[in-house]
């Protein structure tokens, strides 16, 4: 028996996940540790949420709230999510636990006392509108590297290179878009110099299993040469610094957040009552130690964390490996909750079966090379594959027994050459599913898996049981048998990745156990003879695009025309206007940011394209009920005008009275502006194009956009 550490990248607790962090992280990890759980390995699952990202300080600020209040309900709302989806950890903890901070300040003084960590003096961007050091999340500007023009002062989010604030070109303060100066302050740093040649060592051994991204990505960064990190920043959100002096000063979150991954181990020992026991899986050679991440977290798992491991204690089990994806894009892009891109977990989960979402996610997760989401292809692959080969196959099966064989499995007799080549194919598919599985190739394992349901559509076609109930019932009664046996079969095969229907699929066949208590070699069993079935409904259900989930504006946009009748500063923004519109049956008050666009007199009184149904939100303070649409490019913000004589109260887009808009779902949808200026709306597909009009004239925006901009 291994032991296996499964140590999951910690999501911000910023803002909901979207589907491209569920694929690189909770969904694979689950899987893994799924399978080995039914090899009867020791397995434990580790991570939780950053609490102290700065993500959170940045949408407390908007929402002026404390960063306390937005950490607490996005750890819930991640914590909910992630058992929605079928996601079991151990532990899924948070970086504000007491016991967290006090090993990650145990950590630091230890580090500290050896030297690791020392004293200096670094220039900071510092705002001097609101007078104080900005975190690297709170600059802006274009990458070096890729020339991406919104890099963020820590880290490209498109090359996924890592910066000092200074290092981009044109960095600009995020909040009030105006260039930060450089100003003195003295930090703690990390002396990742001195591990340059250790990590060359540790990286030249016993690394052929890693994936090529992954080695070449952190081969580059070493032959680059490293560099001492800054860990301290001045914050007054995150974990305080346990040295006198810098009590206004916090530990830079990368370095305490990758530190969870130990602490919650320690944690889960200590709950279990057995605080020591930790050490067997951090001190022990032969356990193997798995980290799930994005391309962004990359160096940080494969140089920062393994040197702080060595700097901390040497014995400590270094990363045996890190099966990092590419990126899961939408419309061409990467998704990324910072810029509010992305296909959403909550909104997933409140249409779709969890096990929809999560193959679709392991059928196209992008392993080795950037994978496009579309809601056609979401659509395509669960009706063509998930329901019509995995789903379709069972359901004959079961329902076929049930019909002509009194609802229990029957008995087999002579087996032929087609009933023999199904027993070896499971024991083949068995075999490729768990080599596939051992090596993290979870796309291949479940194209193997879902192999032998496709074999088992083309076994019942070919024997033809509808013909040989009449014809020879004992073979009849064979067939079924081994398709049922194959039935079973998939039901273990499928369990790590599809653990809700490989359940039902399991109480179906006649099984009361819990199909995640069995073990992986019990897939090459038989069903017993005489078992009494239980046939319900379809393991799955279609996915019809015309429906709301594929984005049908009627069901889910209430686009009205509306006049602007006030505009008044934001009293705790600089760059928003708190409006007051006129619906024509009702007024609203909306915040918007559009004051470095729009002075007030050109406000006052236009006619604009009004999202009714959006759902209410604070910013910065500020209710908001509503929003405006505009188109931004690079420089320019435009409003989408009606027709200068169009009534107040004419409807645009979609219908009055349409069920309230999440701002996240609002995302997953499609405006854009056209030829002229005009605006379209394409859905979430991209695959319609609809004119958004008024009494049939065409919106347009009122500033010369480029074709392809965004309306938001």
């Amino acid at each position: 028996m291994a032991k296996v550490l499964v140590c999951v990248a910690w999501p911000y607790a910023s803002g909901p996940r979207h589907l491209g962090h569920a694929v690189s992280t909770f969904i694979p990890a689950d899987v893994f540790a799924r399978y080995h759980r039914m090899k009867g390995d020791e397995v434990l699952v580790v991570g939780g949420s950053d609490m102290h990202g700065t993500p959170t300080t940045v949408r407390a600020d908007e929402e002026g709230v404390p960063p306390s209040a937005i950490a607490g309900r996005f750890h819930a709302l991640h914590a909910k999510n992630i058992e929605e989806l079928g996601v079991r950890y151990d532990l899924y903890w948070n970086t504000a636990d007491p016991n967290h901070k006090a090993q990650v300040q145990e950590i630091f003084l230890a580090l500290r006392s050896k030297d690791h960590v020392y004293e200096a003096t670094m220039v900071s961007p510092f705002c001097t509108t609101d007078g104080r050091f900005l975190p690297d999340r709170y600059v802006e500007g274009t990458c070096p590297n890729c020339g991406y023009d919104r890099a963020r002062g820590d880290q490209c989010d498109n090359c996924g290179r890592l910066w000092d604030p200074f290092e981009l070109k044109d960095p600009k303060c995020r909040i009030h878009g105006t260039p930060p100066v450089p100003k003195e302050t003295n930090h703690f740093f990390f002396r990742l110099s001195a591990f340059e040649e250790s990590l060359k060592r540790w990286m030249a051994s016993g690394k052929d299993h890693w994936r090529h991204h992954v080695l070449t990505f952190t081969n580059s960064w070493l032959k680059e040469g490293l560099r001492d990190r800054a860990v301290t920043r001045d914050l007054d959100w995150g974990i305080e610094v346990p040295v006198a002096g810098f009590d206004s000063k916090r530990i830079y979150v990368w370095f305490e957040a990758v530190m969870g991954y130990l602490t919650a181990t320690q944690e889960w020992y200590r709950r279990a009552g057995r605080p020591e026991g930790w050490r067997d899986f951090w001190y022990d050679p032969a356990t193997r130690h798995y980290y799930f991440v994005g391309k962004d977290n990359i160096i940080w798992h494969t140089i920062i964390w393994p040197a702080i491991l060595a700097a901390y204690d040497d014995r400590l089990v270094r990363p045996y490996d890190v099966p990092a994806t590419q990126y899961l894009n939408v419309s061409g892009e990467k998704m990324s909750a910072g810029r509010g891109k992305g296909v959403w977990l909550p909104d997933l989960l409140e249409r779709f079966d969890p096990d929809q979402i999560r193959y679709y996610g392991i059928a196209t997760m992008p392993e080795t090379k950037d994978t496009d989401f579309s809601w056609a292809d979401f659509a395509q692959r669960n009706n063509s594959e998930l329901l019509a080969v995995y789903g379709n196959f069972v359901h004959r099966a079961i329902t076929f027994a049930d019909r002509n064989f009194e609802g229990k499995v029957p008995e087999a007799g002579f087996l032929d050459a087609a009933d023999k080549a199904v027993l070896r194919a499971i024991e083949d598919q068995w075999r490729k599913v768990g080599q596939n599985l051992e090596y993290v190739h979870l796309k291949d394992a479940l194209r193997e898996a879902i192999h032998l349901a496709r074999l088992g559509n083309q076994y019942i076609d070919q024997k033809a049981p509808w013909d040989l109930v009449r014809t020879d019932r004992a073979a009849c009664a064979t067939a079924i048998h081994v398709s049922l046996r194959l039935s079973r079969s998939l039901a273990l095969l499928l369990a790590p990745f599809l653990p809700g229907s490989s359940s039902r699929l399991w109480h179906a066949l006649g099984y009361d156990t819990d199909v995640h208590a069995q073990r992986w070699d019990e897939v090459l069993e038989d069903v017993p003879p005489g078992q009494r079935l239980r046939v319900s409904r379809p393991l799955f259900t279609k996915i019809e695009l015309d429906n709301e989930a594929a984005g049908a504006p009627s069901d889910r946009f209430d686009v009205r025309v509306a006049r602007i009748l006030e505009v008044r500063p934001h009293p705790n923004a600089d760059k928003l206007y708190v409006l007051d519109v006129d619906l024509g049956d009702e007024r609203r008050q909306v915040v918007a940011g559009i004051k470095s666009d729009y002075a007030p007199d050109e406000l006052r009184g236009r006619t604009i394209a009004f999202l009714a149904n959006l759902q209410p939100a604070k910013l910065r303070g500020v209710q908001s009920n509503g929003m405006l649409l505009a188109g931004e490019d690079d420089r320019t913000v435009g409003l989408v005008l009606p027709p200068a004589d169009a009534p107040v109260g004419t409807q645009i887009l979609g219908r009055r009275g349409a069920a309230t808009l999440s701002f996240s779902e609002f995302q997953t949808y499609r405006l854009e502006v056209g030829e002229g200026g005009a605006v379209f709306f394409l859905g979430r597909t991209g695959e319609v194009r609809v004119p958004l009009t008024a009494d049939g004239v065409p919106l347009r925006v009122d500033k010369g956009l480029r074709e392809g901009t965004g309306v938001h």
